[in-house]
Formats: structure tokens, C-alpha cells, sequence
């Protein structure tokens, strides 16, 4: 785990004012400081002075990334680095060093010697998860770049005026330096309210007006010129993938997902997983022992459920923890089940989430708490299987019916019904028409109550200032989320569509509190190309959805799993309930304690939560949607 800092002055007249230096020194200690609740083991700060130019450069890290030295040069060349690169024999090749010499080469220095060679287009040479900043002396200029699916967060802040240009991995941090400003981003929290169900997020905006976040797969370019960004891989045209028969294609795909797991699991530390009974949680967690035990360890599998009863057999319909104990029986691994309490409940509503992202953590405490006391340093994840190698199918009936493939189309239709008990017209209206059809004429047959495309009224519960203030923008939307017909098509949109790197970005912060990196071998990108590259059948045939990923488990993962045709989580949902049972004091008595804050009026609020609960259910609103902005702590907004 690492954490980059950092910050740059950029002039065409005269800087030689030692005092400027200081100035950016002092900030970036106190970018530091502002993390020093994570278990770092060592940090790392360098200051450079060249013509018209000044930087200062901090690195915050865990015990098994410390080497060799932090912070890197060579040459003009500077590097901080959050990095962990999968193709470092490839690299070395490209670049000219032995097999001797590639050993004793850390992951930062390889891309220090990557942009040596390529320069601008280095990051596309690159396979791994990172985010780094290069400090170029020579040509006083500075260069970034962040993996292809965002696994490492980059958020900065550029002023022009001043040639200012401050990065971090946190965003704690980056408004601890005393230049950025910290005003909210009015048009992002109009968009927020107007998301009932989950996160608010895009690619590139924060909650603070002038803080962003460097897209996925994509480089910055910074000089006195100001800054230059652009993507540096194009998923859209990957060619595709013809082979003789199914075999090679799962033979390849289970070549992958060894290696992408294995890259992933070189610390020596404790390894958990997290493990839910679904295909890609547990694939995970099983590849991940295998690989693990061929070295005389094992895994932790951890999920978010609650203990077992002593009586298995009284185990909710469909419980997940029947899943979950198939695979442990098959694999012989610990699994530990957690419990979420009032204390979890608390905690996760009195965050901010302007300057901490969150999105499913409510569920993650408890279970990251024990992971960190067992000692875990790197978490395995199944996340980004179901946007890419475990894709669900969305858009294949509608593409078959698109382009007039009868036969298969009412074939696969009759054999998803035979497994699913549901009628053939009924799969076909849902699965076929209605994605063919206008967004607007989508919605209102069948309305998105997450994403309503009319949007509703601001709560009545906001401060007069602070609702007139909002009213003066205009709100930022998140994209349209129907489906569409065409695998790859549906694909490519969730896969840019911004809720992957916003979970990680979430996660990772979380982690670093806890001394974990949170990591993902389904976003690996060999895994990416592969699933943006094989014919759309794959992903739904006999039947069956997320075909290709349940065949290439046989001998992985056991049957009752392989085949599952529902996994839910009652006892998961039940366990939140329960914890949030008795936390009513509490959380009015947090709120109350904050009844002069500017943007929530708490009588108000409590009076409509109050009157939302006398309602059946069918007219309840969700009009907790806006009780964090209660808890927003070290923001400030331009009143209108």
C-alpha cells in the first residue's frame, strides 16, 4: 500500500524565492500529516528547483512496498509511484535490462526507464494497477498516468493563474494543502439528490469544485502551458478473438485468471477474500489458496454474513452461506462469517463523504475490522466480473432480434425459461423489445426508480441558503443506465461508466486505514481484452448466462456453486437490520449536535422522516437522501 502527495509551482518569470519551495514543502507535510491515521511504515519527501519550476514530492508506504528507496530518480527524472506491474519481464525485455538486472529493478524505476524510452506514450506499455507522477527536470514539465480501470485513485487540482498543480492518492489529504480550495462542487451535490438509490458518482468530478480526479486510462501532461490529458487505450476497437473450438477459449481463460491472481498475492503478509457463494468471489478465493498453498500457506475466505446457526438446516431459502460452506467443504480453507453492530451502523452514517467515497462499505466494516486484527495486508475481490468475463448477457436477445437470428434467439429464450420457469413472451418483451426501444419510452413502461429521468424536487428539509444556491446550477446527471441491444455494447458502457473506479476509490481509502490493498483480478487487464474480445455467445448459451466463466470453473469451483441458478443474501440483510435496531438515539443525537450546520435543517428532517414512516409502503419517498450532508465536515460553499 503507498500513498503519492505531491504539489508544483510552473512560471514563465522569475522563481528563484526560496521561500516558494518552503511554502510547497510545508503543504506537502501537511498532506501527510493528514493521512498518519493509516499504519505507515515510511514515508519518503524530495524537493527539486529548475528553471521557472518548482515541486516537492511525498510518499507515504506500507513495509513490503518500501523498496528499495521510496521516491526514485533517474536522471532528470523523478518518479512517485503507487505501482504494482504484472509484465515486468516484458518491460525488461523492451528496455534492454537481463534477467539479473530486472530483479534488483523496482516497478517505479521500470517506468521511469519505460518513459525514458517512450516517452508521453509509456503508460500504454504498462499491465498493472497505478498511479504516478513523473518530474521531468529537463523539460520542466510534469507527467501522470492511472491504470486502465482505476484501481489507484489520482485526484488534483490545477490553477492555471498561479501554475499550481497539486496530486494525491487521498482526498483527505489534497484539501489539507492550504492553496487548494475547498468550496463545493454545487452542480455534484444538485446531481446527488437526485439519485435515490446508492452513490452519486462520475469519471472525473469530486464533490470540491476545483479538485478531479484523473480518469482511467488516461495520461496528464503539466507545464507552464497549463495541462494536456488524453486516454491511452481504446477497449472500443480490440479486435476479435476466432478460435477453432470452445475448448481453447476456456483453456485461455483459466491460464488468466491463475496469473492474474497469482500477480496479485506476492506479499508475504496474511491473504483474505472476500467469499459470498457467487462465481467470482469464489473463484477467487480458490484460485487464490491453490496458488497460495503450493507455497506451504493459505487464504482467509471472509463474508459479509453473519455467523452460521448450529442447525445449518434452518438456514434461510437461497442463503448464501450454503453456497459459501460447499466451497469451504470442497477446499478445506477458514472462512470467517462477521456481524455487523450499532457501532458499524454509526460509523458509516457519521462519514463524510465529500472527502471519504463510499459506496457498499457499510457491509465491509465489520469484515475489514477482522481481516486487519488477523493481520491481512492484501484482500482479493471478485469485482469487475459481472461488467466483463462474468457479464450477465445484457443486450444478446436484443441484438439476436436486431439482426433477425430467429432460431437462436427463441432457442436460447425456450432454454433460460426451462431453468428459470418464466414464459417465453414474457423474456422476449423484456429482454428483446424493450431495449430496442427510446430511453424515454423505456422508462416510462418500465420506470427506473434508482434513476428517475424525471428528476425529483430538492428535499424540503435543506437550509433556505443552501437550497437557493443549489437551485442556481445545473445539476450533473449520471448516464442513462437502460439496457441496449449488443453485448459489447452494454460492455464498454458499464465498463466507462464510472461506479468501478468509484468503488475502488472508496475501497482503497478504507484500506489504507486498515493497513489492506483491496485488489481485483477480474479488472485485470488481460482479463479486459479477453472479455471485450470473444464472440457474444459466450457470455449466454444452453441457457445459461455467464456461460464461458461457468464452464472454465469445472474442477474449481463445485457444482452447486458452478450452476447456482439464484444467489441472495437475506441473512446479509437481516444482519443490517438488526444493527441498525437500537442506533435511533445515537444517530438524532449526532444530528442534533449539529443543528447549526448549513445545509440540513434536523428539525425538518426528522419531522419528514417521521411522516415518511406513517405512510404504507408502496407511498413511502426516500427522503434520507440527503442526510449526509449533515456530516459534511471541511467543506464550504458560495452562498448565491
Amino acid at each position: 500500500m503507498r500513498m503519492i502527495h505531491g504539489s508544483a509551482l510552473f512560471g514563465k518569470g522569475e522563481m528563484s524565492n526560496p521561500e516558494l519551495l518552503q511554502a510547497e514543502n510545508r503543504n506537502v507535510a501537511r498532506m501527510l500529516a493528514a493521512v498518519e491515521d493509516c499504519p505507515w511504515q515510511g514515508r519518503d519527501v524530495k524537493d527539486f528547483r529548475a528553471p521557472q519550476a518548482r515541486a516537492v514530492f511525498g510518499l507515504q508506504f506500507t513495509d513490503e512496498s518500501a523498496a528499495p528507496t521510496g521516491i526514485q530518480s533517474l536522471g532528470d527524472l523523478t518518479i512517485v509511484a503507487d505501482v504494482r506491474l504484472d509484465n515486468r519481464a516484458e518491460l525488461a525485455s523492451l528496455l534492454g535490462l537481463g534477467a539479473p538486472a530486472n530483479g534488483a529493478v523496482s516497478d517505479a524505476e521500470l517506468i521511469l526507464r519505460a518513459y525514458q524510452k517512450w516517452g508521453a506514450d509509456c503508460a500504454s506499455h504498462l499491465l498493472g494497477d497505478f498511479a504516478f507522477v513523473i518530474w521531468d527536470a529537463a523539460a520542466r514539465r510534469i507527467f501522470c498516468a492511472r491504470d486502465f480501470v482505476g484501481v489507484r485513485p489520482f485526484y488534483f487540482h490545477h490553477n492555471p493563474r498561479e501554475g499550481r498543480f497539486v496530486f494525491s492518492s487521498d482526498l483527505i489529504s489534497i484539501t489539507a494543502h492550504r492553496a487548494v480550495p475547498t468550496e463545493l462542487n454545487l452542480a455534484y451535490v444538485a446531481g446527488s439528490l437526485q439519485v435515490l438509490i446508492g452513490q452519486f458518482y462520475t469519471r472525473t468530478e469530486t464533490y470540491f469544485q476545483e479538485i478531479q480526479k484523473l480518469e482511467p486510462a488516461h495520461c496528464l501532461l503539466v507545464d507552464a502551458n497549463g495541462l494536456k490529458s488524453w486516454a491511452y487505450w481504446q477497449p472500443a476497437q480490440l479486435p476479435e478473438r476466432r478460435y477453432a473450438n470452445e475448448r481453447e477459449y476456456v483453456d485461455e481463460l483459466r491460464a488468466l485468471l491463475h496469473t492474474a491472481v497469482a500477480d496479485r498475492i506476492q506479499s508475504p503478509h496474511p491473504v483474505g477474500a472476500h467469499i459470498s457463494g457467487g462465481l467470482d468471489s469464489s473463484s477467487m478465493a480458490v484460485i487464490g489458496d491453490r496458488i497460495l498453498r503450493e507455497h506451504g500457506r493459505t487464504l482467509t475466505g471472509f463474508s459479509w454474513a453473519p455467523p452460521l446457526p448450529d442447525d445449518l438446516a434452518a438456514l434461510l431459502p437461497n442463503d448464501e452461506r450454503k453456497l459459501v460452506e460447499a466451497v469451504r467443504a470442497a477446499e478445506d480453507f477458514p472462512i470467517e462469517y462477521n456481524r455487523l453492530t450499532g457501532a458499524h451502523v454509526l460509523a458509516h452514517m457519521r462519514r463524510d463523504y465529500a472527502l471519504q467515497p463510499t459506496t457498499t462499505l457499510q457491509f465491509e466494516l465489520a469484515t475489514s475490522e477482522h481481516a486487519a486484527r488477523l493481520g491481512i495486508r492484501t484482500f482479493l475481490s471478485g469485482w469487475g466480473g459481472d461488467e466483463l468475463i462474468a457479464f450477465n448477457g445484457r443486450g444478446y436477445f436484443a441484438d439476436l432480434l436486431r439482426r433477425g437470428r430467429w432460431v437462436t434467439l427463441f432457442r436460447e429464450l425456450r432454454q433460460r425459461g426451462e431453468l428459470q420457469g418464466s414464459p417465453v413472451w414474457k423474456q422476449l418483451i423484456v429482454s428483446g423489445v424493450l431495449p430496442l426501444l427510446p430511453g424515454g419510452l423505456v422508462d416510462r413502461i418500465k420506470p427506473d426508480d434508482a434513476h428517475p429521468r424525471i428528476p425529483p424536487p430538492p428535499p424540503n428539509y435543506l437550509q433556505p441558503e443552501f437550497a437557493k444556491a443549489l437551485s442556481s446550477v445545473k445539476p450533473l446527471t449520471k448516464p442513462e443506465s437502460h439496457e441496449m441491444p449488443g453485448i459489447r455494447r452494454m460492455q464498454l458502457y458499464l465498463f466507462e461508466f464510472g461506479h468501478l473506479s468509484y468503488r475502488m476509490e472508496s475501497w482503497y481509502a478504507h484500506g489504507a486505514r486498515q493497513g489492506m490493498t483491496y485488489v481485483f483480478p477480474l479488472t485485470d487487464k488481460r482479463i479486459a481484452e479477453f472479455a471485450l474480445s470473444i464472440p457474444d455467445y459466450f457470455f449466454f448459451k444452453n441457457g445459461w448466462k455467464r456461460y464461458l466463466y461457468r464452464t472454465a470453473m469445472e474442477g474449481i469451483l463445485p457444482d452447486v456453486v458452478r450452476w447456482a441458478k439464484v444467489k441472495e443474501d437475506p441473512a446479509m440483510s437481516i444482519g443490517m437490520r438488526d444493527a441498525q435496531r437500537g442506533t435511533a438515539e445515537q444517530a438524532w443525537a449526532d444530528l442534533n449536535a449539529r443543528v447549526d450546520n448549513p445545509y440540513i435543517d434536523v428539525d425538518k428532517f426528522r419531522a419528514a422522516l417521521e411522516a415518511n414512516a406513517a405512510l404504507p409502503v408502496a407511498e413511502r419517498q426516500n427522503v434520507g437522501r440527503a442526510r449526509w450532508l449533515a456530516f459534511l465536515t471541511s467543506t464550504m460553499y458560495k452562498g448565491a
